[in-house]
């Protein structure tokens, strides 16, 4: 991090939810277009396949988990994202219960990988919500007391932005980024990557959060190699990983001056 160029975080979502998402995840990692990996550390393939493959890599990125209460992975056995957010508002979930899956979780996450997270977020940002934000910050504090993993948080990067990224901001985005910051453990300056996965576009959507990228920033990102039959986004995430695969994508962190880099490289840095 010597040159002028801003830093930021770029980080794919959903690692082990599908051979695909793996795929794209391992051919990102040896181009060095990403800087995060989020792992869906529950799922049926994580141990036997995914972990794996991540293990067979030198480290080039920070691997975080993906705490997950609403994918069932086509078992149809998940709670729907809506009934969560309810069930959270109205303080009717089993905080014991809540603590149980995390941690195990990140057991699942440690055993296979041989080592800590370096971040933890949310499958669907659920890891904000009301209760279950409580028990990510009370299990964080007391297993990793001398060196905490960075939480993600969903403030806007541009406060102005609406449509989805304005209700994640209000839907606990808000609320756990300044109770991270009371309690100090560390998090991303801002946010950005929310859009509807519904434009072929892409390059479009990522030209708009990189105007408002600053230090720190985190981005998110969902791409995939292969077609999923039990994923909604499984298109989109084509058209993603087309873009990061592209020297298109290396132009634009040119012509915006900024360049990806580890979060918790950039947190370091900051201290």
């Amino acid at each position: 991090m010597s040159d002028d160029k801003t830093v930021f975080a770029l980080c794919v979502d959903d690692f082990g939810q599908h051979a695909g998402v793996d795929a794209s995840v391992c051919e990102l990692l040896q181009l060095n277009r990403i800087s995060a990996v989020s792992c869906m550390s529950g799922a049926p393939r994580w141990a036997s396949h995914s972990a794996p493959m991540l293990r067979e890599r030198e480290a080039c990125a920070d691997y975080g988990l993906h705490f997950n209460l609403t994918e069932d992975f086509g078992s149809r056995s998940g709670s729907s994202l809506s009934g969560l957010i309810l069930r959270s508002y109205l303080h009717r979930l089993e905080p014991q219960g809540l603590r149980t899956m995390l941690q195990t979780q990140l057991d699942s996450f440690e055993n296979a990988l041989g080592r800590t997270p370096d971040f933890i977020d949310g499958h669907q940002h659920i890891h904000q919500l009301p209760m279950v934000r409580d028990a990510l910050l009370d299990i964080v504090e007391k297993r990793y007391a001398n060196i905490k993993p960075w939480i993600r948080n969903t403030r806007p990067a541009n406060p102005g932005w609406g449509g989805k990224t304005r209700i994640l901001k209000y839907l606990g985005g808000i609320a756990l980024h300044e109770e991270l910051n009371q309690r100090r453990i560390p998090t991303n300056r801002d946010f950005a990557g929310v859009y509807g996965f519904d434009t072929e576009n892409y390059a479009k959507c990522f030209e708009e959060w990189l105007k408002f990228t600053s230090s720190a920033t985190l981005i998110m990102c969902h791409p995939a190699t292969m077609l999923d039959a039990h994923d909604p986004i499984s298109k989109q995430r084509l058209i993603e990983h087309s873009f990061f695969s592209s020297e298109l994508y290396i132009k634009m962190l040119d012509r915006y001056q900024v360049k990806i880099e580890r979060m918790s490289s950039i947190l370091s840095a900051k201290k």
